[in-house]
């Protein structure tokens, strides 16, 4: 693994979608990484054929615009599924948030579900379970903290593959771990800081807002519902850290030998 990391950003969102570039800013900026360290392959746009992890350090996934895997649908569903499955049994580092989180529990048998009393639009508390507190990325962190969010489709079932390592109020899983792979997802996004969710709400205004709510009081609302998630913005900076240490721990051969 090279000192200088190479991430692949797997992103699910219509082209033009404003929020790519986004996105792809949020990583980096969690990451730490410079914008050039990434390369973007867009599910919704990019030909599935075209997909390619070679030479990659880790895989990242995001969310995922107007794409729902509970309603589906959409021409490459099935085919980003099968994606994931071969990912996962690559053994390649990834780091997956809310639809990246959701394809991992859906391509291992798990169940997602729409239930208004699970979906979470803005700032969160999460808390974090027994599992969590021996695991080598969330046990970092403090017991509870909180987290920005912005979703309508939960998991209410999880396979045998996972571990459970986090929870909130409304969703009971929201953070997991591939057991015996290096690979990690969380309901929640913590490549968002509350500046970056709001503007992902102005963008998906159309999706969040109330009923009844003009633009500015459905933006009034939304700088109610949102605070500060610096402990949750730290684990992208963490899961990099490990990427650096694992390479120093990889044997250099001399080339005189």
């Amino acid at each position: 693994m090279s000192s200088k990391l190479r991430i692949l950003l797997i992103q699910a969102r219509e082209a033009g979608d404003p929020m790519l570039d986004h996105e792809l800013g949020a990583f980096a900026a969690r990451t730490q990484l410079p914008r050039e360290a990434f390369t973007s392959f867009n599910a919704a746009d990019d030909d599935v054929d075209d997909f390619d992890t070679a030479g990659f350090d880790a895989l990242m996934v995001g969310g995922s615009g107007d794409f729902s895997l509970v309603d589906g649908g959409f021409d490459w569903h099935e085919d980003f599924l099968y994606l994931t499955r071969q990912v996962l049994n690559a053994r390649i580092p990834l780091f997956a948030s809310c639809f990246g989180f959701q394809s991992i529990v859906q391509a291992l048998g798990g169940t997602l579900a729409r239930d208004e009393d699970r979906a979470e639009i803005g700032t969160f508390q999460i808390t974090l379970t027994d599992a969590a507190q021996e695991d080598p990325l969330f046990g970092e962190l403090p017991r509870q903290f909180d987290a920005q969010l912005g979703h309508n489709d939960s998991a209410v079932h999880l396979p045998e593959a996972l571990v459970h390592l986090a929870s909130s109020e409304c969703c009971e899983y929201q953070a997991i771990r591939v057991k015996d792979r290096p690979v990690v997802a969380t309901q929640f996004h913590p490549e968002l800081t509350l500046n970056d969710n709001l503007e992902r709400f102005e963008c998906y205004l159309k999706n969040y807002k109330r009923p009844g709510q003009d633009f500015e009081q459905a933006m009034a609302y939304a700088r109610q519902i949102h605070r500060p998630s610096p402990h949750s913005c730290g684990l992208l900076h963490s899961f990099v850290a490990d990427l650096h240490r694992r390479a120093e721990r990889i044997p250099t051969v001399d080339a005189a030998e």
